[in-house]
């Protein structure tokens, strides 16, 4: 079993929650839209240093525990993955994964390759990719998400063509101004006809899930139960309100 990291994201081993993560491992912004993504399905993937398996376990274990809080999912995680668990991955039976690697082609190129070899359209659904680094290039200390990407499933045409879409860039780290770069906006009607929602609706949601994360984590209020909360209101609709949808 991997070494835990010598020091956590979060200054804790017990699993944070997504608030607690705020400011250390990603901003509200995003970790807003890793809730979105991961409540409707989406797997979350968590790529991480060699030796720093830890830390990318506490991260999905907080963001998973906070959006869909069943024990078997956040705590059956663990670092690494074999052909089973990549093939329960890419075809929805797994909420997310933590994985040894630097970037998100090299995410990619590891699982094309045997024993696991997973095919293009496989890992067209690796879904939301965080990948965790140390953003002033140090080997140890507290690392957090340098690049999150978006990796587009596959799709078909109008004659039903297979249609294989690069991934897109959600967010960036930039260590010379200290905050991230924000790009989801470029994908967003994407992500929206994938979780059935309007376009706007769904930006409108995504700033009010900001906001409100931002709300608790300036308020320090960051216990797994009062986020859970607030999240499990986004899920009853608060009576349709903060842009959800009527079923």
């Amino acid at each position: 079993m991997p070494p835990e990291p010598s020091t956590p994201i979060a200054g804790s081993r017990s699993a944070p929650s997504i608030v607690g993560l705020i400011g250390v491992a990603f901003d509200a912004e995003l970790a807003a839209l890793a809730w979105l993504l991961v409540e409707g399905g989406i797997p979350l993937v968590v790529a991480v240093p060699p030796g720093r398996e830890g830390a990318g376990l506490e991260l999905a274990r907080g963001i998973l525990a906070s959006v869909r809080p069943d024990p078997a999912e956040a705590g059956g995680l663990a670092a690494g993955l074999d052909r089973p668990l990549a093939w329960a991955l890419v075809h929805g039976h797994r909420p997310g994964a933590v994985v040894v690697a630097g970037s998100l082609e090299d995410l990619r190129n590891g699982l094309a390759q045997p024993p696991i070899q997973l095919s293009e359209q496989e890992l067209s659904f690796l879904g939301c990719v965080l990948v965790l680094g140390a953003p002033e290039g140090r080997p140890a200390g507290r690392l957090r998400v340098i690049a999150a990407h978006y990796v587009r499933p596959l799709a078909r045409d109008a004659h039903g063509h297979a249609q294989l879409l690069p991934p897109a860039v959600l967010a960036t780290w930039d260590a010379r101004l200290g905050r991230y770069e924000h790009f989801a906006w470029g994908v967003l009607p994407e992500i929206a006809a994938r979780l059935g929602r309007k376009a706007g609706d769904l930006e409108a949601d995504l700033h009010h899930r900001r906001d409100d994360l931002a709300g608790l984590a300036t308020a320090k209020l960051t216990e797994l139960a009062e986020v859970r909360r607030l999240i499990a209101g986004y899920q009853v609709g608060y009576g349709h309100g903060h842009g959800a949808r009527a079923d």
